[in-house]
């Protein structure tokens, strides 16, 4: 990077350098740089020496714009997360339950642990049991009415005035992070900005009670790797399209969800629109996942863990972020320097943690067996610092918990053929600070190539070609995030059009998607129920009931207008110039069942026949006198649209990783033809080595 630099400079039209050669021959040449030299001295006082890091943010908050991160080489910013770590460290406390603003305690608690200090419990927190669920589903159903009476304008409001909270107590959010899920600062910071955007962003997606409903009642399930952005995303979606919330807490993280309830309470959102209700995985947690009061479930998590509720309750409406097994291919034509910065961050960053985690690394063979690249590989991944989160110098924080299971297989074992290029290395007593890992000699279909684990581990596989390098990739159950490094645009083109996945990565790391930049969700086993990509322009919308379809003719010229100005398109709706994000659709990997009856409207058929033409989806239609539900769930593949009186096969289509729709026919062409289209988001790196519009650019259908 430092001599391409260096070149670049030197050989530019202004530069001493490129004109020495002539400077004692050429007239002109002289009197150019004795210009441009007498100007220097004169114009030297008149130019400003402040940091434009250290700059007052200039955006205008007021409308949408992605929030700022804090600033690491700014000391005002250094000095609060400093006091607010050494505030938190210091303090113990017990969290209670709140239903309707009435803070509960009870005598089943639990206690909160710091991963990065050897599980030191540094909190507790109460547990509802069955009568306190049912208090609260009462409270937040009785809170529906008088929240989504409040206009789209008044529900704006509110969450702009959460953002601001969140902002301002952005050092002290990163403190509880990084002692309550063993964040590091650097990985802490960002997630913030994210939740900021979540608020900001679902405010303007937000509709009015023309055409639409809210569902009622949501109950939010986040995880524990995201203690803050994802339910501050959750609920702030839910509370935008005018339902209430029940926030569960991840049983890990319950901290962090505490302090982000706090924060919404304090922003405005009313008490009976919020309720905050850590349970234990047990019973009790099941009967608030099953509870007939809840009209939907915002899970992510793990697949099972979306099989497992779905088990419990087949009619249940979950809408669930789920596993990835993500990569990120190296090709013969990448930058050995970039490839295997990416490739580190995108594998190790949160100690490997996120769903989004490079957990494989398909390499070329070529470049594989480019010795800078093993050695490159094995400096980087040996020079993180592994710690506690609460470090400023921690790359690689602590684990949630001892590892088990697959994450404990993946650091401890090897299969027939695999080696160990980097071996991890246990380095506390307690069993959550490890060393990185790099597993090599990883075979296609094998335990590594197929299975995910959220840890630091990561996995090489050497492919021959291109070609075999996609098909690996594509070959997992899961398609969440997948990434390229290649400075040929051709083969980014040819990857862009054949990988498997939701988010698309090139020339970058995987992880790290930014809100409405990079909206995020995944295809496959990576997305259960009735959902869309959060952080975009569809994810509101999935949280209300819409009007169903009367029209058709008019559904017909809504869908038109829609697939001419949207569908049809790839969108940057950012705008940046040194990275181009696309939001696009893409037809289903396979054709869409759709289950009919005597209750099925001709508008209906006659709707999505005119949708699966127009966007090239290819519809299969099943009825119950022609095709059993075994049958039908024999040959569906990727999605089946239920617009039949029976009750579905939820559970047996979930086992196969099959999406199903039971939701009506929408009569807003806007609505309805996006439930048949996928998703993608597409980012790429548009500079090198500080060059803007530098390396490849890729060019494939819907993108300009």
């Amino acid at each position: 990077a430092y001599l391409v630099r260096r070149l670049d400079e030197n050989t530019s039209d202004e530069n001493y350098l490129k004109a020495a050669f002539e400077i004692g021959s050429n007239p002109s040449k002289f009197a150019e740089q004795k210009t441009r030299f007498e100007n220097s001295v004169r114009e030297r006082h008149t130019i400003s020496t402040a940091s434009r890091r250290h700059q007052p943010d200039p955006v205008d908050y007021s409308t949408f714009h992605n929030q700022a991160s804090g600033d690491p080489t700014e000391p005002k910013y250094i000095a609060a997360v400093i006091e607010e770590i050494d505030r938190v460290r210091k303090h113990d406390m017990t969290i209670p339950i709140v239903i309707n603003g009435d803070e509960v305690t009870t005598d089943q608690c639990e206690d909160g642990t710091d991963p990065g200090d050897n599980a030191l419990v540094w909190y507790s927190y109460c547990v509802a049991n069955e009568k306190l669920i049912d208090k609260a589903v009462s409270v937040a159903t009785s809170g529906v009415s008088s929240w989504s009476a409040k206009s789209v304008v008044e529900r704006k409001e509110i969450l702009f005035n959460v953002a601001n909270v969140m902002h301002e107590q952005r050092a002290r959010t990163i403190a509880v992070m990084s002692r309550d899920a063993g964040k590091t600062v650097s990985e802490a910071d960002p997630e913030v900005s994210e939740a900021i955007d979540f608020a900001r962003y679902y405010a303007t997606t937000g509709v009015d009670n023309n055409d639409s409903r809210p569902m009622g009642v949501v109950l939010v399930v986040p995880p524990w790797n995201f203690p803050y952005a994802i339910p501050a995303g959750g609920v702030c979606a839910a509370l935008a399209a005018g339902n209430t919330v029940i926030l569960k807490p991840a049983p890990e993280t319950v901290a962090t969800a505490w302090l982000l309830a706090q924060q919404l309470w304090e922003g405005g959102v009313p008490h009976d629109a919020l309720q905050f209700v850590p349970t234990r995985d047990d019973e009790s947690g099941k009967h608030l996942v099953t509870h007939d009061g809840i009209q939907a479930l915002i899970l992510t998590g793990a697949f099972d863990t979306a099989d497992m509720f779905m088990g419990w309750k087949s009619e249940l409406n979950l809408l669930a972020e789920t596993s990835g097994k993500n990569s990120l291919v190296v090709s013969a034509c990448a930058d050995i320097d970039a490839a295997v910065k990416d490739l580190v961050q995108s594998a190790f960053g949160h100690a490997g943690q996120k769903c989004s985690a490079a957990s494989l690394g398909i390499i070329v063979e070529s470049i594989y067996k480019d010795p800078s690249f093993t050695r490159q590989l094995i400096d980087d991944v040996t020079t993180l610092k592994v710690g506690a989160g609460w470090d400023f110098s921690t790359t690689v924080g602590a684990v949630i918990r001892q590892p088990e299971g697959a994450l404990h297989r993946a650091l401890t074992s090897l299969d027939e053929g695999e080696s160990w290029l980097v071996e991890p290395k246990q380095l506390d007593d307690a069993g959550q600070l490890w060393s990185p890992g790099v597993k090599v000699g990883i075979k296609p279909g094998s335990w590594s190539h197929q299975n995910e684990w959220f840890g630091p581990v990561l996995g090489l596989m050497v492919a021959p070609d291109l070609k075999t390098a996609i098909e690996w990739q594509n070959a997992t159950e899961f398609g969440l995030t997948a990434g390229i490094h290649s400075l040929d645009a051709d083969e980014c083109a040819l990857w862009m059009d054949s990988v498997e996945a939701g988010n698309l990565y090139i020339n970058r790391g995987i992880t790290g998607a930014i809100v409405q930049r990079q909206p995020f969700g995944g295809w496959k086993r990576s997305s259960v129920g009735a959902n869309a990509k959060a952080g975009g322009p569809n994810y509101v919308h999935t949280l209300r009931n819409w009007s169903p379809l009367q029209d058709s003719r008019a559904a017909k010229w809504s869908v038109d207008e829609w697939w001419k100005k949207v569908g049809s398109k790839a969108i940057d709706a950012t705008g940046l110039t040194v990275e181009k994000n696309y939001q696009r659709y893409r037809k289903p990997l396979a054709p869409i069942i759709v289950r009919v009856d005597d209750s099925t409207s001709n508008e209906d058929v006659s709707l999505i026949n005119y949708i699966s033409q127009l966007t090239g989806t290819e519809v299969l239609w099943s009825t119950a006198t022609a095709e059993s539900f075994d049958d039908l769930i024999a040959r569906a593949q990727y999605k089946v649209r239920w617009l039949s009186s029976e009750a579905a096969p939820r559970k047996e289509l979930l086992a196969k990783g099959v999406s199903l729709d039971s939701r009506p026919i929408a009569q807003r062409g806007d609505i309805e033809a996006p439930r048949w289209l996928l998703e993608q988001s597409v980012a790429i790196t548009y500079h090198r080595y500080g060059n803007i519009n530098g390396g490849p650019k890729p060019v494939c259908k819907g993108l300009a």
